[in-house]
C-alpha cells in the first residue's frame, strides 16, 4: 500500500502516515535556519534521542508479538489435544 503525505496546518509539517494501520510514519518540520552552532548540536541530540526512542518501542513491540504468537500457538495446540475428532483430510471423501 501506498503511504498518505498530510500537510499539518497548525505547524506546516509534512505527516508520513501509513495508509493500512494509520500509524504516523515520518513528521518532515518546516525547514528553518539555526541560529548558531549549538542550537544545531542540541537539534541533532534531540532528534538522536528521539531515533533511539522509536528504535526501543519497535523492539519492545517485537517482543511482545513474539510472546503473543507464541501463547496463540500452545493455545492451538492444547485445543488440538483435547479435540476428540481425528483430523479428515477433504480429499478422502471422494
Amino acid at each position: 500500500m501506498a503511504n498518505l503525505e498530510v500537510i499539518c496546518p497548525g505547524c506546516d509539517a509534512t505527516l508520513v502516515v501509513d495508509s493500512v494501520s494509520g500509524e504516523v510514519l515520518l513528521k518532515k518540520l518546516k525547514p528553518t535556519q539555526p541560529k548558531s552552532f549549538e542550537s544545531i548540536i542540541s537539534q541533532l541530540a534531540t532528534e538522536k534521542s528521539e531515533a533511539a526512542k522509536r528504535f526501543d518501542q519497535g523492539i519492545e513491540s517485537q517482543k511482545d508479538r513474539s510472546r503473543i504468537l507464541d501463547e496463540r500457538f500452545k493455545e492451538a495446540l492444547d485445543r488440538a489435544d483435547k479435540s476428540d475428532t481425528p483430523f479428515r483430510n477433504p480429499m478422502d471423501y471422494d
